[in-house]
């Protein structure tokens, strides 16, 4: 178990010109850019011609606790989150739980996809990328696959005619295509975007004007009897591993406390006031806040790691629990009750029933995945 890739894809994007978005009522103001096709759960897109904004409606995100499906990847999952009533009006937290997440049709790996969206000045942004983020990392998958597989072609057939130079030679100028399977770099580059892409389509909208969300997402791909997943965050809702007893923080938080942004805003000529930039969003990376996008980028930081150990779980927060749970504190949490035989569900509420114990003043949420057959 290690490690095998972690990408930090921080470099803001310029600049740009200023484009006019859309104040539309809700049940209408989704209906903008239908030329963009919709994706089913399981990551295929249906035909064009769907307006997929017309199905959104208020409430566009599962409720995957209320709906348990086994997983082919893990031995068991749970995605559960709660509105903190007394110190939180709106609910402002998704999250996504699909157990089997086909990218595409040809795809050879199983996969599974979670995510906890975290939103902030609405829920707008939070509930968008929950419908629709997965949906634009499969799209993206899919022609990176359809492109790997022509570069194979290709190879193959100039390898057939030249009959004095063998396969593996003339594999070399291909030297990156492995045939059967995404690459954990081809898949990082799709992550990296998705997430752009996605906050491009939120430009258009009024809402993500000065708005956001923050976003832990995790592909769990399992091919040929090996288990790799990816972590893409932006913001400060983590993804947490215990593996044998050791806790490891795979994301990152992005928030102004956090030096690396400081000097990144900085070098940019943000500023930096009472732990908030421009003295007002606490997270330094984000989907949406659009007026505020030559600081709040939309890169996230990536992780890649294959897995071996049955004694291994994974856990995404938004930081209504981090608030009151150190990551170690958290991963003993859970620990101590699979041991004690509980399932993943019940240990889910069940945390988050003690962070508000524990005097959390945000809404919660949380995602566990258990490894292992």
């Amino acid at each position: 178990m290690g490690i095998s890739c972690s990408r930090d894809h921080s470099r803001a994007p310029p600049a740009s010109t200023a484009r006019p978005r859309h104040k539309l009522q809700m049940g209408d103001r989704l209906r903008r850019r239908s030329k963009i096709t919709s994706s089913s759960s399981d990551g295929r897109s249906p035909p064009a011609t769907q307006d997929r904004r017309r199905r959104l409606g208020p409430r566009m995100s599962q409720k995957p606790a209320d709906q348990y499906l086994p997983s082919p990847v893990v031995r068991d999952y749970a995605a559960v989150s709660t509105q903190n009533s007394q110190f939180r009006k709106h609910m402002e937290d998704e999250c996504v739980a699909i157990p089997k997440y086909r990218a595409f049709p040809d795809d050879p790996a199983v996969s599974s996809f979670f995510g906890v969206y975290d939103g902030h000045g609405g829920d707008f942004c939070a509930k968008y990328a929950a419908k629709y983020f997965h949906q634009k990392l499969a799209e993206l998958m899919q022609v990176k696959y359809s492109e790997k597989r022509g570069r194979l072609s290709e190879a193959e057939s100039s390898s057939s005619h030249r009959s004095n130079v063998t396969s593996t030679s003339s594999m070399d100028n291909c030297s990156d295509v492995e045939p059967d399977v995404l690459s954990n770099a081809e898949i990082e580059g799709c992550y990296a975007e998705a997430f752009s892409s996605l906050d491009k389509e939120l430009e258009d909208f009024d809402e993500s004007s000065e708005s956001g969300s923050t976003a832990v997402t995790c592909l769990i791909r399992k091919y040929n009897g090996r288990t790799t997943f990816h972590i893409a965050n932006v913001g400060d809702s983590r993804a947490i591993f215990c593996c044998d007893g050791q806790t490891s923080r795979l994301s990152v938080d992005h928030k102004a406390t956090n030096e690396d942004e400081i000097k990144r805003i900085r070098a940019l000529n943000g500023i930096i006031v009472n732990k908030r930039v421009a003295g007002s969003i606490s997270v330094t990376r984000a989907l949406g806040q659009a007026d505020e996008k030559k600081f709040i980028t939309s890169a996230p930081h990536i992780a890649s790691l294959e897995i071996a150990s049955d004694d291994a779980f994974l856990v995404l927060v938004s930081d209504g629990v981090t608030d009151v749970f150190s990551d170690e504190e958290l991963t003993e949490f859970v620990a101590k009750r699979l041991a004690e035989g509980e399932k993943s569900i019940t240990i889910g509420k069940m945390l988050l029933d003690e962070a508000k114990a524990q005097g959390s003043m945000d809404n919660m949420t949380a995602v566990i995945i258990c490894f292992g057959e």
